[in-house]
């Protein structure tokens, strides 16, 4: 964190400890950022208290780099804030509300999924065979194969003219 940073910190405190100023002053100006020209309710004292400890006060709004040192100093302040927050181990309420909002995204796919699951296991359960259905009509199948070959080589043995042997098998 900058010495900015601390040094805004400062006073804001004693404004505030001296009643000048509420946390709800910050949290408003926070909200829209430093930059509170767009908006009216917030208060200027912060906006000034920015600029002084930033070095934009000496600076006319109208200057060419103005811009581009406001948008530095405002985003070297915004990480000052996102560390302090890191240290006191607290989750911005932007980033919260980001990660709540994916967490109901994922929450609503994962029980699609487990629909999904569900139906599956149900139609696994209704359309699979029964294991002795299936072995029974396969045995059925050869039985009825090796008929037909015993049939066809009966057949080409009495084409050929050749008799069955005394051991051979005779159903």
């Amino acid at each position: 964190m900058d010495t900015k940073f601390y040094q805004f910190w400062n006073d804001f405190i004693k404004q505030a400890a001296n009643g000048q100023m509420s946390s709800t002053d910050f949290t408003g100006w926070m909200r829209h950022g430093p930059d509170v020209t767009e908006i009216p309710d917030t208060p200027d004292k912060l906006t000034a208290m920015f600029k002084k400890y930033y070095g934009l006060d000496q600076m006319p709004a109208d200057a060419p780099d103005y811009s581009a040192m406001f948008e530095s100093a405002s985003k070297q302040f915004n990480n000052s804030l996102a560390n302090l927050y890191s240290i006191l181990d607290v989750v911005p309420k932007q980033d919260y509300l980001d990660l709540e909002k994916k967490y109901n995204v994922l929450k609503r796919k994962m029980a699609d999924l487990e629909e999904v699951v569900r139906q599956l296991k149900l139609l696994f359960k209704t359309g699979t065979p029964n294991t002795e259905e299936g072995i029974g009509s396969l045995n059925q199948m050869l039985k009825d194969q090796n008929e037909q070959f015993l049939k066809m080589m009966d057949s080409l043995a009495g084409f050929y003219g050749i008799t069955k042997g005394k051991g051979s098998d005779e159903e």
